[in-house]
């Protein structure tokens, strides 16, 4: 089609005026990313990367002795129905721990691949039970029960932000030899929906602190756990009840006395983890 030319556009101008355009038509506005009102966890896979910091200070007859202990791991997971409940198979798919000398042993972490560590979980998260893989070492015996939680808690109720609840845990773990309680009390707070890596999820902040106690015996030596720490959390779950990932940071301090010696032992720990999904 040709232009019009000034004269012709002037013409069409003045022939107007005094009428009103009609009204633009508006765009419709983008639909608002779905906000569930409540949430569960859903059926499915996925792959997650493990990343944990931890750091070491024990204080003995006067002398402090810093170790510092990094953890990687790459884990598949698989969530089914069991029952009422949701089981989770996690295998692991590789681990690497960096250590001081002689703290991990390299054929014990090449033979944790493929391992499973199996959860049940109630809809919301909240562990049953758990079954570490079995012919494991210490270390890996370890990452498995630090993945008792592996997903977070979910509100009982509204997702609405400001949401808040609490919960207590009474864990019983074996441990190098000992028996070790872990009494937990955390609070929960639903701080929003926000846009994680392009999804729409749900984010979750905990705060909690807890004791911890236990007795047992190590290389013949009677030895009694007393002591306690705080932890922190924020996690991320989508609208479709997916886990994303999150960090979360604890602290603790923990007296060994051991009994035949008559000597404490203070253990102070600083862990920082993340837990990345990965495409």
């Amino acid at each position: 089609m040709k232009r019009l030319s000034l004269a012709v556009v002037a013409v069409l101008a003045s022939g107007c005026a005094g009428r009103s355009a009609p009204p633009a038509t508006p765009a419709p506005a983008p639909a608002a990313p779905a906000e569930p009102a409540t949430l569960r966890y859903t059926l499915g896979t996925g792959h997650y990367r493990l990343d944990s910091q931890t750091h070491v200070v024990q204080e003995m007859m006067g002398t402090s002795n810093a170790t510092d202990i990094s953890t990687a791991a790459l884990l598949t997971t698989d969530v089914a129905q069991a029952e009422s409940n949701l089981g989770i198979a996690i295998t692991i798919d590789s681990l690497g721990v960096t250590a001081p000398m002689g703290a991990a042993d390299p054929a014990e972490l090449a033979a944790a691949k493929g391992k499973v560590v199996r959860l049940v979980v109630s809809p919301s998260g909240a562990p049953v039970s758990l079954t570490p893989p079995e012919g494991v070492g210490v270390v890996v015996l370890q990452m498995a029960q630090g993945l008792r939680e592996f997903l977070p808690l979910l509100p009982p109720g509204s997702t609405a932000a400001g949401t808040m609840w609490t919960d207590t845990t009474t864990t019983t773990t074996p441990n190098m030899g000992i028996s070790v309680t872990v009494k937990m009390t955390r609070q929960h707070r639903i701080t929003g929906w926000e846009d994680r890596a392009g999804t729409h999820a749900l984010h979750l902040a905990t705060t909690a602190t807890y004791t911890v106690s236990g007795n047992g015996d190590v290389q013949g030596q009677s030895i009694e756990l007393s002591g306690g720490g705080a932890a922190t959390s924020d996690a991320y779950v989508s609208a479709a009840g997916v886990y994303l990932g999150g960090a979360a940071s604890d602290s603790a301090l923990v007296n060994a006395n051991v009994v035949s010696a008559g000597m404490v032992v203070p253990v102070r720990r600083i862990t920082r983890s993340t837990f990345t999904r990965l495409p």
